[in-house]
């Protein structure tokens, strides 16, 4: 039976392969069959490198394979070898001339050439593999231009300032690159009022010229790699829900130098215009905003001072003082402090360092009056807190670890119920309901901003007993509504000695103020005579405002007297004219204007203001520091309450709207997801 070639058997040579089949039985199919794949290998060979071989070149490759490669050295060649070279077995012997045949006959004597086929596989072999090379650079410039384009097109898509739809982006940065061809369907886009996501996937298959020469050897009847595939993906996106800001302001006295109040109101304002630019259509009311104003008091204010737990001395202004418990914590509980839940204590409202203040209202008392320099709490509104900032004023000591303390607490959970308060009567808007947002969640970001000019100082109070008692100064008033520091000094008298019998008030002694020798000393308060009968049964008038007696007569507190007089005029315009006299001793006398004390030096608040701030750090606050032309102690308290190295900035100057922009930037900044 004639053997069969592996391809088609008309592109072989038909020749004497058939009859040595015949003659020489199996063996001579084993021989065909060899000699047949060595004839197909010499033909892939001639056709790859583009010189065609006529059957009579492919007959002479096979025959020196047989004579050189394939018999031993020493071996002669068997009757059926022989009869294979001599008969042609390629070509039929009536088609190969005589002369031929002498060549035949001199090529199967020629040994020469023997490297010449193992060359030849090597030379194949180096071509491989430095095209598959070319191949594969090719790929790989491909992907990155892919994915590069993939990422600048998703992250304007992702922008929320970005106009046009996020598809439309998309398309046109890649069809910019000239790869409109390689975005593979529609990019996904996932959208609220408050972010952005945008996915897209590409993908590019590129013609390989050199990768399937490899099947030649493995499997040379398949075709082969032909094309890869280059994929890109990515996802980019923007967040701004959530994101909670306090930004804690210095004006302390030290602020008016240089021009740095002006400087500083200059950079809030422009800080509130870049956090807050958003805070429009897609996304309004996802931003919002609490400024603390501090000195060495923060001023709450009456609404928000109405939320918490305080122990009212008077109604002059609404500072609080903070016990060093509640820095070993982010909060500020509105019940109280501690596990009696303890009411907090107002600050007094007096005057700390000026002497001339007299009359209806202090000049400078240490806690802002009314709802001078208070805070406000979680707006959305540009408006009202550029008109917060614009409308500061700077005096007094520094306390920075006050203002970092309410920062902290604005943000931490346990004050929504004072937003919720707020949002009631209208003094917050509705949209910031359920803030302070919980810990931890993943579309809230917390931001602190905190700056100062200055350092610590000492924090003052007034101490006892005149921070909760009843004076000895009585004011006969022309009307329930006049001021007490309107009243005239005729109008008042001063109670110099009960006698030692509270309970007896027909023995008490007061002395008039402005009188004559003669009308000085009475029994009884100018304007009530009525004191030796019915007794201080009047009617309070308010915490720390004294009591009411009938005749619009008041009977002053301390904290009423230290609200409308300096500490050293309360001596020089009541007790000097009755101690001179010798009604009072000199400690009466000297008391009032030695009452203040140091509540907290400046090394006790650099120790809360590095407590509170690892609170803020461990709960995943962002805290940026500014130290504006700060001393060297400021600057060493605010690196080490800022989140990183990265997050301390220092400023002079105008330098300081800068840094704050860069901040604002970078609390908006654009994240690549993926």
């Amino acid at each position: 039976m004639a053997c069969k070639p592996p391809v088609a058997q008309a592109a072989w040579p038909q020749g004497s392969l058939f009859p040595v089949d015949r003659q020489y039985g199996r063996q001579g199919r084993n021989w065909c069959q060899m000699a047949a794949l060595l004839t197909y290998y010499c033909h892939i060979w001639s056709n790859f490198c583009h010189f065609p071989m006529s059957h009579l070149r492919l007959a002479q490759c096979v025959k020196w394979v047989l004579r050189h490669v394939i018999r031993k050295p020493g071996r002669a060649f068997t009757g059926m070898e022989r009869d294979v070279m001599e008969r042609d077995m390629f070509c039929d012997r009536h088609i190969i001339s005589a002369k031929d045949r002498a060549r035949l006959k001199d090529f199967q004597r020629d040994e020469d050439g023997g490297m010449i086929i193992f060359a030849l596989f090597i030379f194949v072999l180096i071509l491989m593999a430095g095209g598959m090379a070319i191949d594969f650079m090719r790929f790989e410039t491909t992907r990155t231009k892919l994915q590069g384009t993939l990422d600048r097109a998703v992250l304007a898509a992702a922008d929320m300032e970005q106009p046009l739809p996020p598809a439309e982006v998309v398309a046109d940065y890649f069809a910019k690159a000239g790869m409109s061809a390689y975005l593979v369907g529609e990019p996904v886009v996932d959208e609220g009022l408050n972010y952005r996501r945008v996915s897209a996937r590409a993908e590019a298959s590129m013609a390989m010229m050199f990768a399937d020469m490899m099947n030649v050897f493995t499997d040379p009847f398949s075709p082969g790699v032909r094309a890869i595939t280059t994929p890109a993906s990515g996802t980019a996106e923007e967040r701004v829900t959530n994101v909670e800001v306090s930004l804690v302001l210095d004006v302390s006295g030290s602020m008016n130098s240089n021009n740095r109040f002006n400087n500083m109101q200059d950079a809030a304002a422009e800080f509130i215009d870049l956090i807050m630019a958003n805070n429009g259509l897609p996304a309004e009311g996802l931003i919002s905003m609490s400024i603390i104003a501090y000195s060495s008091v923060v001023n709450l204010g009456e609404e928000v001072a109405a939320q918490y737990n305080i122990d009212t001395l008077h109604e002059y202004s609404n500072c609080i003082l903070l016990p060093d418990e509640v820095f070993d914590y982010p909060g500020l509980p509105m019940d109280g402090y501690g596990f009696a839940q303890t009411p907090y204590t107002q600050v007094s409202h007096f005057e700390q360092w000026y002497d001339y203040s007299y009359g209806e209202t202090l000049y400078e008392p240490i806690c802002f009056s009314g709802e001078e320099n208070s805070v406000i709490v979680h707006s959305t509104s540009t408006t009202d807190l550029k008109a917060m900032v614009d409308g500061l004023d700077a005096y007094g000591n520094t306390a920075i670890d006050l203002g970092m303390k309410w920062a902290t607490a604005f943000l931490d959970p346990s004050s929504r119920d004072l937003v919720t308060g707020l949002v009631a009567p209208g003094d917050a808007p509705a949209v910031v309901a359920g803030r302070p947002m919980d810990y931890g969640l993943s579309d809230n970001l917390k931001v602190i901003v905190l700056m100062t000019d200055g350092q610590n100082t000492t924090e003052y109070d007034i101490a006892e007993p005149y921070k909760t008692g009843m004076s000895p100064i009585w004011f006969d008033r022309d009307n329930a509504w006049e001021a007490i520091g309107d009243v005239s000094r005729n109008d008042i008298s001063i109670k110099v000695d009960d006698n030692d019998t509270p309970s007896d008030y027909t023995d008490d002694t007061f002395y008039w103020l402005d009188q004559p020798y003669w009308n000085r000393i009475h029994d009884y308060p100018q304007g009530y005579p009525e004191y030796k009968t019915d007794g201080p049964s009047g009617v309070s008038a308010g915490p720390g405002q004294g009591v009411e007696y009938p005749g619009d007569v008041r009977n002053a507190s301390w904290q009423d007297i230290y609200a409308f007089w300096s500490r050293s005029r309360i001596s020089n315009v009541f007790l000097n004219e009755p101690y001179s006299r010798g009604y009072i001793s000199y400690s009466e006398y000297v008391g009032p204007t030695r009452a203040d004390y140091a509540v907290v030096n400046g090394s006790q608040a650099d120790d809360r203001l590095s407590d509170i701030c690892q609170q803020a750090r461990d709960e995943n606050i962002v805290v940026y520091t500014v130290a504006f032309e700060a001393p060297y102690g400021g600057q060493v308290a605010l690196q080490d309450c800022a989140s990183s190295p990265s997050h301390y900035f220092a400023a002079s100057g105008t330098d300081l709207a800068e840094k704050f922009a860069t901040i604002a930037s970078d609390i908006r900044s654009l994240k690549l997801t993926q």
